[in-house]
Protein backbone atom coordinates (compact mmCIF):
# COMPACT_ATOMS: atom_id res chain seq x y z
CA UNK A 1 0.00 0.00 0.00
CA UNK A 2 1.34 3.31 -0.91
CA UNK A 3 1.62 6.09 1.57
CA UNK A 4 -0.21 8.45 -0.45
CA UNK A 5 -3.61 6.00 0.26
CA UNK A 6 -2.66 6.09 4.05
CA UNK A 7 -5.01 7.60 6.69
CA UNK A 8 -3.18 9.77 9.21
CA UNK A 9 -3.95 6.77 11.61
CA UNK A 10 -2.38 4.47 9.96
CA UNK A 11 0.74 6.23 8.73
CA UNK A 12 0.99 7.52 12.94
CA UNK A 13 0.20 3.57 14.08
CA UNK A 14 2.97 1.90 11.77
CA UNK A 15 5.62 4.95 12.71
CA UNK A 16 5.42 4.21 16.42
CA UNK A 17 5.97 0.25 16.08
CA UNK A 18 9.08 -1.78 15.31
CA UNK A 19 8.12 -1.82 11.67
CA UNK A 20 11.58 -0.99 9.32
CA UNK A 21 9.01 1.69 8.00
CA UNK A 22 8.02 4.13 8.23
CA UNK A 23 10.59 5.91 9.22
CA UNK A 24 12.67 9.67 9.90
CA UNK A 25 13.48 9.70 6.45
CA UNK A 26 9.84 9.12 5.33
CA UNK A 27 8.53 11.51 7.56
CA UNK A 28 11.04 14.52 6.77
CA UNK A 29 9.16 13.95 3.18
CA UNK A 30 5.69 14.35 4.77
CA UNK A 31 6.64 17.15 6.72
CA UNK A 32 7.57 19.16 3.21
CA UNK A 33 4.12 17.73 1.50
CA UNK A 34 2.62 19.60 4.37
CA UNK A 35 4.72 22.41 4.06
CA UNK A 36 3.62 22.72 0.24
CA UNK A 37 -0.05 21.71 0.94
CA UNK A 38 -0.34 24.75 3.35
CA UNK A 39 1.67 26.95 0.71
CA UNK A 40 -0.81 26.20 -1.93
CA UNK A 41 -3.87 26.51 0.72
CA UNK A 42 -2.41 30.21 0.94
CA UNK A 43 -2.85 30.30 -2.87
CA UNK A 44 -6.51 28.41 -2.86
CA UNK A 45 -8.14 31.26 -0.59
CA UNK A 46 -6.27 34.21 -3.02
CA UNK A 47 -6.93 33.14 -6.66
CA UNK A 48 -9.89 34.86 -7.88
CA UNK A 49 -10.70 36.10 -4.82
CA UNK A 50 -10.91 39.80 -3.99
CA UNK A 51 -7.42 40.63 -3.22
CA UNK A 52 -6.41 38.56 -6.32
CA UNK A 53 -8.17 41.10 -8.33
CA UNK A 54 -5.89 43.50 -6.81
CA UNK A 55 -2.62 42.42 -8.41
CA UNK A 56 -1.13 43.46 -11.58
CA UNK A 57 -1.82 40.70 -14.71
CA UNK A 58 2.14 39.52 -14.12
CA UNK A 59 1.29 38.43 -10.14
CA UNK A 60 -1.90 36.89 -10.93
CA UNK A 61 -0.49 34.87 -13.40
CA UNK A 62 2.69 33.72 -11.38
CA UNK A 63 0.41 33.07 -8.97
CA UNK A 64 -1.45 30.09 -10.64
CA UNK A 65 1.65 29.04 -11.55
CA UNK A 66 3.05 28.67 -7.99
CA UNK A 67 -0.29 26.97 -7.00
CA UNK A 68 0.64 24.32 -9.62
CA UNK A 69 4.08 23.77 -8.51
CA UNK A 70 2.85 23.64 -4.93
CA UNK A 71 0.94 20.86 -6.34
CA UNK A 72 4.04 19.14 -8.04
CA UNK A 73 6.31 19.72 -4.84
CA UNK A 74 3.33 18.08 -2.90
CA UNK A 75 3.63 14.83 -5.00
CA UNK A 76 7.53 15.03 -5.28
CA UNK A 77 7.26 14.99 -1.52
CA UNK A 78 5.24 11.86 -1.69
CA UNK A 79 7.57 10.19 -4.07
CA UNK A 80 10.45 10.43 -1.96
CA UNK A 81 7.86 9.18 0.99
CA UNK A 82 8.11 6.24 -1.19
CA UNK A 83 11.33 6.39 -2.49
CA UNK A 84 12.90 6.39 1.16
CA UNK A 85 10.85 2.96 2.15
CA UNK A 86 12.27 1.57 -1.10
CA UNK A 87 15.86 2.19 -0.32
CA UNK A 88 15.91 1.00 3.22
CA UNK A 89 14.07 -2.02 2.80
CA UNK A 90 16.92 -2.38 -0.14
CA UNK A 91 20.08 -1.55 2.18
CA UNK A 92 18.38 -3.56 4.91
CA UNK A 93 17.98 -6.66 2.16
CA UNK A 94 21.60 -6.46 0.99
CA UNK A 95 22.93 -7.17 4.86
CA UNK A 96 21.11 -10.60 4.66
CA UNK A 97 23.35 -11.39 1.07
CA UNK A 98 25.41 -14.92 1.78
CA UNK A 99 29.14 -14.05 2.86
CA UNK A 100 30.95 -17.52 2.81
CA UNK A 101 33.10 -17.15 0.03
CA UNK A 102 35.50 -14.26 -1.77
CA UNK A 103 33.16 -13.23 -4.16
CA UNK A 104 30.12 -13.70 -2.31
CA UNK A 105 31.79 -11.48 0.52
CA UNK A 106 32.89 -8.77 -2.18
CA UNK A 107 29.48 -8.73 -4.30
CA UNK A 108 27.29 -8.34 -0.57
CA UNK A 109 30.00 -5.13 -0.02
CA UNK A 110 29.67 -3.97 -3.40
CA UNK A 111 25.64 -4.08 -2.45
CA UNK A 112 25.75 -2.83 0.42
CA UNK A 113 28.07 0.22 -1.00
CA UNK A 114 25.56 0.72 -3.84
CA UNK A 115 22.07 1.12 -1.73
CA UNK A 116 23.86 3.15 1.18
CA UNK A 117 24.61 5.76 -1.64
CA UNK A 118 21.05 5.55 -2.32
CA UNK A 119 19.70 5.94 0.49
CA UNK A 120 21.62 8.91 1.08
CA UNK A 121 21.00 10.56 -2.12
CA UNK A 122 17.46 10.54 -1.68
CA UNK A 123 16.96 12.67 1.33
CA UNK A 124 19.72 15.19 -0.24
CA UNK A 125 17.60 15.60 -3.13
CA UNK A 126 14.62 16.39 -0.87
CA UNK A 127 16.68 19.08 1.10
CA UNK A 128 17.95 20.03 -1.98
CA UNK A 129 13.81 20.28 -3.66
CA UNK A 130 12.78 21.84 -0.22
CA UNK A 131 15.24 24.51 -0.08
CA UNK A 132 14.04 25.55 -3.44
CA UNK A 133 10.78 25.83 -2.58
CA UNK A 134 11.46 29.11 -0.44
CA UNK A 135 10.70 31.33 -3.36
CA UNK A 136 7.46 29.65 -3.47
CA UNK A 137 6.78 30.61 0.22
CA UNK A 138 7.91 34.44 -0.04
CA UNK A 139 5.84 34.97 -2.92
CA UNK A 140 2.74 33.50 -1.29
CA UNK A 141 3.56 36.00 1.81
CA UNK A 142 4.12 38.86 -0.06
CA UNK A 143 0.85 38.90 -2.34
CA UNK A 144 -1.52 36.12 -0.60
CA UNK A 145 -4.32 36.46 1.59
CA UNK A 146 -2.81 38.57 4.39
CA UNK A 147 -5.48 36.99 6.39
CA UNK A 148 -3.41 33.04 5.88
CA UNK A 149 0.16 34.94 6.40
CA UNK A 150 0.45 33.02 9.47
CA UNK A 151 -0.13 29.69 7.06
CA UNK A 152 2.68 30.63 4.72
CA UNK A 153 4.81 30.93 7.98
CA UNK A 154 4.42 27.67 9.29
CA UNK A 155 4.84 26.20 5.70
CA UNK A 156 8.93 28.04 6.18
CA UNK A 157 9.14 26.66 9.44
CA UNK A 158 7.64 23.21 8.61
CA UNK A 159 10.20 23.41 5.47
CA UNK A 160 12.84 23.95 7.44
CA UNK A 161 12.09 20.97 9.90
CA UNK A 162 12.24 18.93 6.91
CA UNK A 163 15.08 19.97 5.07
CA UNK A 164 16.92 19.46 8.49
CA UNK A 165 15.21 15.65 9.19
CA UNK A 166 16.52 15.09 5.70
CA UNK A 167 19.94 15.62 6.06
CA UNK A 168 20.08 13.82 9.26
CA UNK A 169 19.24 11.24 7.01
CA UNK A 170 21.45 11.98 5.00
CA UNK A 171 24.80 12.03 7.65
CA UNK A 172 23.40 8.86 8.86
CA UNK A 173 24.15 7.03 5.73
CA UNK A 174 27.11 8.70 4.76
CA UNK A 175 28.78 8.20 8.01
CA UNK A 176 28.26 4.15 7.52
CA UNK A 177 29.96 4.60 4.09
CA UNK A 178 32.96 2.71 4.59
CA UNK A 179 34.95 4.28 1.02
CA UNK A 180 33.83 7.85 0.79
CA UNK A 181 35.57 8.63 -2.09
CA UNK A 182 33.15 10.70 -4.61
CA UNK A 183 31.69 11.87 -1.62
CA UNK A 184 33.88 13.62 0.15
CA UNK A 185 32.02 17.06 -0.61
CA UNK A 186 28.22 15.75 0.85
CA UNK A 187 28.71 17.02 4.81
CA UNK A 188 29.77 20.55 3.77
CA UNK A 189 27.11 20.49 1.00
CA UNK A 190 24.66 19.33 3.83
CA UNK A 191 25.87 22.15 5.98
CA UNK A 192 25.11 24.77 3.32
CA UNK A 193 21.86 23.67 2.93
CA UNK A 194 21.22 23.95 6.53
CA UNK A 195 22.51 27.20 6.74
CA UNK A 196 20.58 28.80 3.55
CA UNK A 197 17.45 27.30 4.63
CA UNK A 198 17.72 28.42 8.88
CA UNK A 199 18.59 31.86 7.27
CA UNK A 200 15.59 31.88 5.12
CA UNK A 201 13.29 30.68 7.86
CA UNK A 202 14.45 33.18 10.34
CA UNK A 203 13.54 36.15 7.83
CA UNK A 204 10.31 35.17 7.16
CA UNK A 205 9.72 34.71 10.81
CA UNK A 206 11.21 37.67 12.00
CA UNK A 207 9.44 39.91 9.62
CA UNK A 208 6.32 39.16 11.24
CA UNK A 209 8.00 39.93 14.79
CA UNK A 210 8.40 36.53 15.79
Amino acid sequence: MCFKDYSIDKFLYELKTDLPSPGGGSTAALVSALAGALNSMVYSFTVDKKSFENLNHENKEKMKSLKVKCEEFISKSISYMETDRENFTALMDTFKLPKESDVEKKYRSQMIKEKTIAAMESPLNLAKDSLKFYDNIDFAIEFGNKNLTSDAIVAAILLHSAIESAVVNVFVNYNSLYNKEGYENIPEECREIIKKSLDKKEIIVKEYGI
